[in-house]
């Protein structure tokens, strides 16, 4: 008989193996609720779960052994079961709306973007659709929380054998996966995924599901790629090598000082080259006049389908992160990291410029403002903002009617921004130079058949229904982008100040199909599972064009009509020199690597003028590998604080000895 006020003994004879057997279970399914998520089939779901392959025992000891550690500390496997449950659905929608949106999965840098959920749920509210698959998942999900509610009531263990089995668990997860060697050897390894391979973060997501593989990127590719660290000895000769081939640079001092007008086409690319696509007429009849007076050629960039912010921030600082020992995306590092070296827009402005970034959207996701004004940029403009350039909007009685009337598809038009930059160009130019950064933004995803009211360039292809909507949406956004800039040609062209006008797509549309792969897919340029990619696949799709363009065609880089390649950590350098500025060390070391490549990626390599490979070792001759064994060292130094010389170092002692 119980007695009143009695303490409750445990609900079973073996609490703790009982309570761990459920967690386990429960890591099941949960694993099988994120692949569903993931890939929205209950066939593959299904697979996973019954399969039992290393990956998903793996995957259910990491949340079991999690839920463990949680429950039995906090005295509620259910508690531990619903703070894990929520982190995994946050995880698994997060990456699969990533990846409908930009055909790119979820990194760990993306972390950094979760205060910022509000404005990139407004960006992209179109794409955020919820399936049937998804809500069989969230059903999964609240299943497994009722069984964790009443197991824990029933499986419940005394207060010190659950704090020593949670301490226990929780050692056990730090063994199993926290040490880079013993997760490395008993898991990621064997399944290919292990420090050696290079592959990117697609890859280990399709062989270790995406919370592994997002797990992998921070206890395991911390394996840094060797760095060749040079002898005292080796060092002067370094430093000697890196003054000569600065010495060997042409002049870029002219002594003038040209506007510069920064273009960024938001997911702009010649349509037309699309295999398979065969347009009644040429959607970008501006950029090809823009081409025939420029110089024009490929931009290759860092992604596919979004990161517009880290291609910005490539060009402004020229930081390649493929000279470091291991991959990074510039736009998660602190702000006094981007500060280390003098920025493209910062050169400008000390040189007497007025700088201004104007932007069609509002700040909410990247949260620029602050970091560009540390850069160099004096005014910052974002669709809230115009009514300080635009007289009509300052004197509209509701400035947000004035600006609906500016909308083109699901944004404000590419052909507003050309008005209110060439309005803000005019009110400015007077006092002194300008340098202006507008980034477009009518051509954002996402792309859908309803997008436009029209379509004016149609197009013939096998394409399904899905595939044309949205091919027929992002043509006319490409259209609208190349008009836009035709408008700028025509402003500038009536000039008498030079001017110098620099376009550039930041990267391609992802476009993703609601019914599975892309429009690329669907075309034959590239596997629907992106882990199935080949160098020549990155190659073709992480390139868009540029072109440089001025009313002077003393400044451009070559004969007006002719090609040349170029990138986002290049493109900025090369216009300091077409400005005539000054470069520093670190700039000028920059230059001498332009000399040898197009473009350095941690997917391929393109030597100057030539066609990508995997890497610059395996084409380039021995005394152009010393320029990239040479920046690797001094970007490592300067960056990261190794003890290597840095660039600051290379005239250094040339100074000593003459001071």
């Amino acid at each position: 008989m119980k007695l009143p006020g009695a303490r409750r003994g445990p609900g079973c004879e073996h609490p703790i193996v009982c309570s761990a057997a459920a967690a386990f279970a429960a890591g099941l399914l949960l694993c099988a609720a994120s692949e569903l998520i993931t890939t929205q089939s209950f066939r593959a779901a299904a697979a996973l779960l019954f399969g039992f392959s290393p990956r998903v025992v793996a995957t259910a000891a990491f949340l079991g052994l999690l839920i463990c550690a949680l429950g039995f500390l906090c005295r509620s496997l259910f508690a531990g079961g619903l703070l894990i449950s929520l982190a995994l659905a946050g995880i698994s929608f997060a990456n699969y709306y990533k990846m409908l949106i930009t055909s790119t999965p979820l990194y760990v840098q993306d972390i950094r973007l979760l205060g910022q959920v509000g404005g990139i749920m407004e960006l992209n509210s179109a794409s955020l659709k919820f399936s049937w698959a998804s809500g069989a998942a969230v059903a999964v999900m609240l299943l497994v929380l009722v069984g964790l509610f009443f197991a824990s009531r029933r499986f419940r263990p005394r207060l010190l054998q659950g704090l020593a089995a949670g301490i226990a668990a929780a050692l056990l997860f730090a063994g199993l996966f926290c040490l880079p060697g013993s997760a490395e050897a008993w898991f990621y390894a064997p399944l290919g995924s292990g420090s050696e391979s290079s592959e990117p973060q697609t890859v280990h997501n399709s062989r270790c599901g995406v919370l592994l593989g997002l797990w992998r990127s921070i206890v395991v590719s911390s394996a840094e790629e060797e760095l060749a660290i040079p002898e005292p000895d080796e060092e002067e000769l370094l430093l000697q090598s890196a003054r000569e081939w600065i010495e060997a640079l042409p002049e870029t001092e002219t002594g003038e000082k040209p506007n510069v007008v920064f273009v960024l086409g938001e997911s702009f690319f010649d349509v037309t080259e699309l295999p398979g696509v065969s347009y009644a007429e040429d959607p970008i009849t501006d950029f090809r006049r823009a081409c025939a007076e420029g110089v024009s050629g490929k931009f290759y960039t860092h992604t596919l389908g979004y990161g517009t912010e880290n291609i910005e921030l490539e060009l402004l600082t020229g930081i390649n992160s493929r000279f470091f020992s291991f991959d990074d995306m510039i736009y998660g590092w602190e702000q006094d990291e981007l500060l280390t070296v003098d920025s493209v827009v910062r050169q400008f402005a000390d040189a007497g410029y007025y700088t201004a970034y104007l932007h069609t959207f509002n700040d909410g996701i990247y949260n620029r403002t602050e970091l560009y004004k540390a850069l160099g940029f004096q005014d910052m403009f974002f669709s809230g903002d115009f009514a300080a350039i635009d007289p009509e909007a300052a004197a509209a009685s509701y400035y947000w009617s004035y600006m609906n009337t500016k909308l083109s598809g699901q944004y404000y038009s590419d052909d507003y921004l050309a008005d209110v930059t060439t309005m803000l160009y005019e009110q400015k130019v007077e006092e002194g130079p300008v340098f202006l950064w507008m980034a477009t933004v009518e051509n954002h995803t996402p792309f859908y058949a309803e997008k436009y009211d029209s379509y004016e360039f149609p197009f013939e292809s096998e394409l399904s229904q899905e595939a044309v909507g949205v091919l027929n949406a992002v043509s006319q956004g490409v259209a609208n982008c190349s008009e836009a800039l035709g408008k700028l040609l025509d402003f500038f062209s009536e000039r008498e100040e030079p001017v110098i006008v620099v376009f550039f797509g930041d990267h391609r549309p992802g476009m993703p199909l609601e019914s599975g792969g892309t429009v690329y897919s669907e075309l034959g340029m590239a596997p629907e599972n992106v882990a199935d990619w080949t160098l020549e696949n990155y190659a073709e799709l992480y390139v868009t064009d540029y072109v440089i363009w001025s009313n002077d065609p003393s400044l451009l880089p070559a004969e007006p009509g002719s090609r040349m390649n170029s990138s986002s950590t290049l493109l900025g350098l090369e216009t300091l020199q077409l400005a005539g500025m000054e470069l520093d060390e670190y700039w000028s070391m920059c230059a001498v690597v332009d000399t040898i490549s197009d473009a350095w990626t941690w997917n391929f390599f393109v030597p100057q003028g030539g066609e990508p490979c995997y890497s610059p070792f395996s084409v380039l001759p021995n005394d152009e590998l010393d320029i990239i064994r040479a920046m690797r060292v001094f970007m490592n130094s300067t960056f990261y604080g190794a003890e290597d010389p840095d660039f600051w170092d290379i005239f250094a002692v040339t100074d000593k000895d003459t001071g």
